[in-house]
Parts: C-alpha cells; structure tokens; sequence
C-alpha cells in the first residue's frame, strides 16, 4: 500500500477493530511491507505490513498481515481493507488473518523444507513441526491478539509491537524448556528483526476457559442451595487448586527470571505511582472522588519497613488468562498489558499484584452474572448481591489458601493496595466502555476501603 487514499482504508479499518489500542480517529503514518511469503500472481499474495500510527496524541506499531487477491470475495468482506494497485493491477486487500488460504502461507514457515524470505524468521523449539496444508480455524473472540488454531497447535499473532522479544514467549519460553506442568508449552514464534509477529504453543484441545467455569458455577447456583458452600456450584475446590498452580508458577519464575527486593525507597516509589494513577483517574471520573481519601490512607499503610521481594509476574492476570484441564490448571497470556510499552510490562513487581488481579476477576465473574440477569438465585426473596458476596468471599478465601498466601500485616496491606488501585482503573475502564457495569468496580471499591481481607 503506498497511496494516502489507501492509508485511509486502512485506518478506518484498524479504528474499528478491537485489538486496535487506539481511538477510531486513526492516522497512518509509514506502512513497511515485509517480502511477500507468496506472490500476488498466486492469488492471494501474502506478506506482513508493519504499519505505524498516531491514535489521539498516541503512537503505536501494529502487525497486519494482508492477502492481495485478483477479485473480490463476498466470503471475507468482513476482513476487506480496501485496494491497492501493484504493477498496474488492482488488488483487492483482505487481512490475511480471515481469510483462511492465506493463513495457511502465514503458517507455512513451520512446515519443514519451507523457504521463507530473509526478513521473516520462523523459530521452532526441538520436535515442533506443523504439516503440510494442516486445516487452520481462526478463533473468533477478539481480544488484543488474533488466534489461530493449526491442528494440535495455537498461533497467537501478536497485534501491537514493541521492540525486544515479547514477554509471553521470553516467560512460556523459561516455563516451557524447565517442563513446567503448568502452561501451554511453547513450540515457536514468527519474529523480523527485533519484531516478535506471532507464537505457536500446544492448543489445549480439552481445556474450558476459566472465566466461563467460575460464571458457571455462579449460574449454579439458581437451581442449588442459596450459598455456595452448600451448593452443587461450589466453585471452591477449583480456586483453591488454581491458588498452588500459582504459586508453583510464580516460583518456577523466580528461580528463572530477574528477581530483587523493594525496600522503603522503592516501596515509596510505588505509593507515588499508585497515588498518580488516583489522581488521573478523579480528574477524568468524578465518581471516584467520594473514595480518594480512603484509598490514599490504604496506599499510606503499605509498611515501608518490611522488604518486599519482586520478579517478573504475569501482569494481566485473571480467571481468562487460565485454563482448567483435564489434568490441572494452566496458566497462559504472559504478555502483560499489550497496551503498554513492552519496557513497562517486564518491570519487576511482587506476585501480589497477579493474586490482587484475580481477587477482583472471582469478584467480577460472580456480580457480573448479577449485572446481565439480575437474578442469582431463583428463589424471589433471595438477597441476589448477599448472594454473589458469599461466592466470592468463599472463593477468594480459598484461592489465596491454595496459595499459601502469608497473612502478615504487612501482606494483607500490600495486596489490598493492589487490589483497590485494580479496582480503580476498572471504574475508569468502565465508565470508557461499559457503564452498566460501572456498578461492579464501584461497589468493590466501597468495600474494599473499608474492609479487610476476606
């Protein structure tokens, strides 16, 4: 694509996707075409565009692979971008990612005896292989990444970009080549120059997402006993093992990644940063406000005399960064924050900002039934919020025992900080995206200013 014309197709086109970080008012401002994978006059020519844009006052890198075919198809209008003429002929330009031929020319580098152009490296861990013209099947929940299933394997294509090798890979990579029982384990990555494109792991075939079992155990609870303790929902036993997966994890990267200790000056450091974050969420969400007081006073009570041990952590993490197995709990997505700089996302923290995150996501998967339905239990003088409440108390209780969660002052001061400054950038994320949700984050905030741990 060289024209303005086309780079407007193509803006308008990032601006409405979901794993685009910015706002629709999209500016692109370089396209850089890797060599093609394969030629135009194969139909479809395949090649990655590495495209630059200013969204708002934000830059941003992204990965988008582009199919150039010689006539229009009714078949992937959802992924069309535009056209664009190349040696006099018109092309009409599909992303390559729906369109199921040419993500076969995307997957083709891990085929053995593939040759692929200079520019573009496919790496493979020892034994991984993908074979010649396996069927592929994009999967269709958008998220910030686009995920393709190849047989036994799934094809994560990272979609923002920043230089350096991509945590999720840097992480599965450690996890994968100690045996670690629980991930996914890496098989190999598409990479162009300091660029990280894509990553392969095993596709867990059997899995169910971890979101949807808690919800699930919430919805239980309509037909059961009213509390969760008694009901055939009990989702209990499950966090409690999904606390040691957790733990196993979080030392397995301790033993293998960069690790350090915050004494009072760094612990400082992170009062500051969490108190910032306040500030900005206030001034653009009055709402908050009413808790300020509370929160900088929570913040205020992280002890600065006790040492805290920090590594690398995974950063993003809730109940759909895990799956539950046939044989145990997987943890996956050691990406972090794709919205981030990828300098950000590999800073060192204490695994209690992880525990913080899913202390929230077991609060969120049972109100957020509440949120849609309205209805918890079917029993009409149920109190549906007392409830949700009992759910998520039991199970946060049994996460962090499953854990091994020390429950030292200075700890449960710690990760509360962590969990209300969560619970802060969700009313603000809310309010941005999904205000009849606002309620959710709003009430833990309450809660958590004001109580102590479960």
């Amino acid at each position: 694509m060289s024209t303005w014309t086309e780079h407007l197709e193509l803006a308008a086109y990032l601006g409405r996707q979901r794993w685009f970080a910015g706002s629709e008012q999209v500016t692109v401002t370089d396209v850089r075409p890797l060599e093609w994978l394969s030629d135009p006059g194969a139909d479809p020519g395949v090649r990655v565009e590495i495209v630059s844009v200013v969204s708002g006052s934000e830059p941003g890198v992204y990965n988008v692979p582009l199919s150039y075919r010689q006539e229009p198809r009714k078949d992937l209008s959802y992924g069309f971008i535009g056209t664009a003429i190349l040696d006099d002929r018109r092309y009409y330009v599909y992303d390559a990612l729906h369109d199921s031929e040419a993500r076969g020319v995307l997957l083709g580098g891990f085929v053995d005896g593939t040759v692929v152009p200079d520019d573009v490296q496919y790496g493979r861990l020892q034994g991984f292989a993908l074979e010649e013209g396996v069927d592929n099947v994009l999967l269709g929940a958008e998220q910030s990444n686009t995920s393709v299933i190849a047989g036994e394997s799934l094809v994560k294509f990272f979609r923002r970009l920043s230089p350096g090798i991509n945590p999720d890979i840097e992480v599965q990579e450690a996890l994968t080549l100690v045996g670690s029982d629980e991930i996914s384990p890496l098989l190999g990555w598409i990479r162009s120059g300091d660029l990280d494109l894509a990553m392969a792991g095993v596709f867990q075939r059997s899995a169910t997402d971890g979101w949807d079992t808690a919800r699930a155990s919430v919805r239980a609870l309509q037909n059961d006993a009213i509390r969760a303790r008694e009901a055939g929902g009990d989702f209990a036993g499950e966090t409690e093992r999904l606390g040691a997966t957790t733990a196993h994890v979080h030392a397995q990267m301790c033993e293998l990644l960069p690790t350090a200790v915050w004494g009072a000056a760094e612990l400082d450091v992170l009062v500051a940063r969490l108190n910032r974050r306040l500030d900005e969420v206030v001034a653009a969400h009055p709402v908050v406000g009413e808790y300020a007081d509370a929160v900088r006073a929570a913040y205020e009570r992280i002890d600065r005399s006790v040492p805290v041990p920090v590594q690398r952590i995974h950063g993003d993490f809730h109940l759909g960064q895990t799956l539950r197995t046939t044989t145990g709990w997987k943890i996956i997505d050691f990406e972090g924050e794709p919205s981030k700089p990828r300098e950000d996302r590999i800073l060192l923290d204490s695994p209690l900002r992880d525990l913080a995150g899913m202390m929230r996501s077991l609060d969120y998967a049972a109100h957020s039934i509440q949120a849609l339905t309205g209805v918890i239990s079917l029993d009409p003088e149920v109190d549906e919020a007392a409830v949700a409440d009992d759910w998520v108390r039991r199970n946060q209780i049994a996460f962090l025992f499953g854990y091994g969660f020390d429950r030292s002052d200075a700890q449960v001061d710690l990760l509360r900080a962590y969990e209300i400054d969560k619970a802060v950038y969700e009313v603000a994320y809310e309010e941005d995206h999904r205000p009849d949700w606002v309620s959710i984050p709003l009430r833990a905030l309450q809660k958590l200013v004001s109580d102590r741990l479960p």
